[in-house]
């Protein structure tokens, strides 16, 4: 029996030992590193751009690159250039943001902005997911192509957006209209993908359109002693049962539907409430903020004749503002038509990876490309990973992160070299 205990001591510090060693060694990984050093940045917070900037700043003069940094709205945009050998062609524009959704940091087992890496080689971090580690997966393929003497025929510019999470209304719409953007001269854009818990890859062709509302919902105030009729709260309850009626109408369509996905259904979710001043004062106004994803055949018509019926229930004085309102999506094709899809699909192909094209159940900057006639897919490496994109505990194991490397590197160059002028975007 002693013996059994003293083999079982030894088997866990030899694994104590390993998983140590093994931590030691990514921490030395100098991708790695950069990748750590970008996460710690916490840009939820607006006035930490900045530091993103610089911080993209100093790995463009490492790779001796020209870098621009644009403000249309207000917020930095980054852009590094790779000069491809053929000015006539199109660009590439490999495009993440810099912005991360905030955290309450009392919900996460390790701190948001400390990057730390546990030892079965987890990063975690605000951002590990969504999707600081794109850009730099995408920074890590160029320092390979570059150290490799490899020129693509194509110009590569890389961009950074800072407000993507809010809508990139001071983003990526604001950079689109500018001459600036223009010069890009941008032929085809890769952009952010999810993360998936099997080994399948998925390519996002479209998005769905978002409608994000804040409501203002009236009623009677007065003393917390009586019950008056028709306060905010009750007018408040109207409302929420009428939105969380269709809510269940989305769902049976979900669960009925196996083959459309994310196009199929429209999600809604009410994310915040919020009202009063005290527990003795009954309030005039709650606040309620929806946010909602609109399926691809939603009638953007019907769903404003929809959401005025959660108002009429609500009152006659209940206000809408909307944050976002998107109503038309471009899709990209993904067949032999588009010579850039075709480049994607044989370079998966010919690594063994396993793909499938589908709807983007949220939004992104590519939504803002396509309805301006730029073809863009989204990608992510994150396979056999937890999603806990917007979650707490947000991470990324390293492994995954450096295939990803991997993956890109051969990706962006052969779509540095596809030969082709236009692609037509479907609206």
């Amino acid at each position: 029996m002693n013996l059994l205990i003293w083999l079982c001591a030894i088997s866990v510090l030899h694994c104590c030992y390993a998983g140590a060693l093994k931590r030691q060694y990514y921490l030395e990984l100098p991708s790695v590193d950069r990748f750590r050093e970008y996460l710690r940045i916490d840009t939820s917070k607006e006035e930490n751009l900045k530091y993103a900037v610089e911080f993209w700043i100093r790995q463009a003069k490492v790779l001796g690159l020209p870098y621009a940094v644009y403000a249309p709205a207000g917020k930095p945009i980054f852009v590094i250039t790779v000069e491809g050998s053929d000015p006539s062609l199109p660009s590439i524009m490999l495009n993440s943001h810099m912005d991360v959704v905030k955290v309450d940091e009392k919900e996460w087992s390790h701190p948001p902005f400390d990057a730390f890496i546990d030892e079965n080689g987890d990063i975690y971090g605000r951002g590990a997911q969504d999707t600081k580690d794109v850009g730099i997966q995408y920074l890590e393929a160029i320092r390979r192509l570059k150290k490799n003497n490899i020129t693509l025929a194509r110009t590569l510019h890389v961009t950074v957006m800072p407000d993507e999470e809010m809508g990139g209304k001071n983003g990526m719409k604001a950079f689109v209209k500018t001459k600036e953007f223009k010069t890009l001269n941008i032929g085809f854009a890769l952009d952010e993908g999810l993360t998936v818990s099997d080994d399948t890859f998925l390519a996002l062709f479209v998005d769905k359109r978002a409608w994000q509302m804040e409501f203002l919902i009236r009623g009677n105030d007065g003393h917390g002693a009586f019950i008056p009729e028709g306060t905010a709260m009750e007018n408040a309850q109207k409302f929420i049962n009428a939105v969380m009626a269709y809510r269940e109408t989305q769902k049976l369509i979900l669960k009925a539907n196996t083959t459309s996905g994310a196009a199929g259904y429209t999600s809604v979710n009410i994310n915040v409430i919020s009202g009063g001043t005290a527990v003795n004062i009954i309030p005039s106004v709650i606040k309620i903020m929806v946010d909602m994803r609109l399926a691809t055949d939603a009638d953007p018509v019907f769903m404003q004749f929809l959401v005025n019926q959660w108002m009429k229930e609500a009152g006659n004085k209940t206000e809408v503002t909307y944050i976002r309102r998107e109503t038309k999506s471009g899709i990209t094709s993904v067949d032999e038509s588009n010579p850039f899809w075709v480049t994607i699909r044989d370079t998966l192909t010919k690594i063994g990876a396993k793909f499938k094209p589908i709807v983007l159940p949220a939004t992104s900057d590519m939504l803002v490309l396509r309805n301006i006639g730029i073809p863009a897919i989204g990608f992510s490496t994150k396979i056999n990973t937890t999603s806990r994109l917007h979650a707490k505990d947000e991470y990324q194991n390293v492994e995954t992160f450096l295939r990803g490397i991997d993956i890109y590197t051969e990706l962006i160059k052969n779509l540095g070299n596809t030969q082709a002028k236009a692609v037509k975007i479907e609206n």
